[in-house]
């Protein structure tokens, strides 16, 4: 296997330590997917680092792909014996001019970050972990989460957050504002679209509502509140609730579709292309979370014109005026009067799905998205003689 070449005018190498799929398929997945398609699009040389843990499916030559032995609890991954120094052996075979890491990969996040350095490349850090509100129990715990990250990211030049609120939460934390740049999830809006789903003319052939819900199905994203709020609605007897995904509440999906035939449980959907059906099948997007970050699955859903209920801490402010709210002190109350409302106002879904659709279109296209990493990437890259500011 012949090394990369390091000519002046060769492609731009990116080593994105990030997350494939296959037997997992959540945001994280989706993010480098999307990333790597886009970056390589524009003519850089991604090189994938991602857990074996994760699956097979990937967006990039098998060439440049490491699939890394893992320990994985949850939603944590700690590297095996060995990986230093075998990732050592790979970045330097790698010369990468940008490493960039999707956190969190594994524990050893930021000693990769501090070998990329001494290998002599630039580094960006994506800060994925979801923000609660702020003096909940939730937002509490998840503030200590940040700050046992944010010690050990000192060698990453750039932490990549998804909106400006977020952005302020690491500088009161401590974090250099000048190393915290706001760059906006984003998705494919020419695959993620309206138009016709296999899904919705094989299994969800009624013409009452179909509510969907693709994701993790974990605790912090509101799954159990989803089904009550569902159950209490005024949908009638020919709605759906249709779910994806994989997670700790998993049986609890199924338990509840075994006993409610209007409730569907699909499996893990891997690929854009399952997903992207999925969202043409669905005509409102519910997501009752207490914590995100920025949610692709509500991107996803908007650019593909779902309604979208949320919380403040879904990602209601990204979603403007194509999301009706959802009330974190009442939720399940919530959920079930917005559900009802909408049902008793199909006009009031296209509305919305509508402003949703152009939402996503204006704000959350992927040119834009990869643009902005490729300017991060270039000022990391002129900074490299600069001492880099700590967290």
């Amino acid at each position: 296997m012949d090394p990369p070449t390091t000519e002046v005018g060769s492609p731009l190498r990116i080593s994105l330590l990030g997350h494939a799929s296959g037997r997992r398929a959540d945001g994280l997945s989706s993010y480098s997917e999307q990333v790597a398609l886009g970056l390589q699009r524009r003519g850089c040389s991604v090189f994938l680092h991602h857990s074996r843990a994760d699956g097979a499916v990937v967006p990039v030559p098998p060439s440049q792909v490491s699939a890394w032995p893992t320990w994985r609890f949850k939603t944590v991954s700690m590297p095996t014996p060995g990986f230093r120094s075998r990732m050592r052996a790979r970045l330097a075979w790698e010369r990468p001019h940008v490493t960039h890491c999707s956190l969190s990969f594994t524990l050893d996040d930021g000693w990769v970050g501090g070998l990329a350095r001494e290998l002599g490349s630039a580094t960006v850090a994506t800060f994925h972990l979801p923000f609660g509100a702020e003096h909940s129990g939730r937002g509490l715990v998840m503030r200590e989460v940040h700050r046992f990250w944010l010690r050990r990211l000192s060698h990453y030049q750039r932490l990549i957050l998804f909106s400006e609120p977020h952005r302020q939460r690491l500088i009161r934390l401590g974090v250099d504002p000048q190393r915290v740049v706001v760059v906006p999830n984003a998705v494919d809006t020419k695959v993620f679209s309206p138009g016709a789903s296999d899904t919705r003319a094989e299994r969800l052939a009624s013409g009452a509502p179909v509510v969907g819900y693709l994701g993790r199905l974990d605790p912090e994203k509101g799954i159990t509140t989803l089904l009550a709020g569902f159950r209490d609605s005024d949908l009638g007897e020919g709605a759906r609730l249709v779910i994806a995904g994989a997670g700790s509440q998993v049986g609890e999906v199924r338990r509840a579709a075994a006993l409610d035939q209007r409730i569907v449980y699909l499996g893990q959907l891997v690929g854009a292309e399952s997903r992207a059906d999925f969202w043409r099948a669905s005509d409102v997007f519910c997501l009752p979370s207490s914590a995100e970050g920025l949610s692709i699955s509500l991107l996803e859903a908007m650019a593909s014109g779902c309604a979208v209920l949320t919380t403040p801490e879904g990602g209601l402010a990204a979603a403007g005026a194509g999301a009706l709210p959802l009330d974190p002190g009442q939720l399940q109350q919530s959920v079930a009067a917005q559900l009802s409302r909408l049902a008793a106002d199909p006009e009031l879904i296209e509305s919305t799905a509508r402003r949703a659709r152009e939402r996503a279109v204006d704000r959350h296209g992927m040119p834009a998205m990869i643009d902005h990493l490729l300017s991060i990437y270039r000022e990391c890259m002129g900074e490299m003689t600069a001492p880099l500011s700590r967290a």
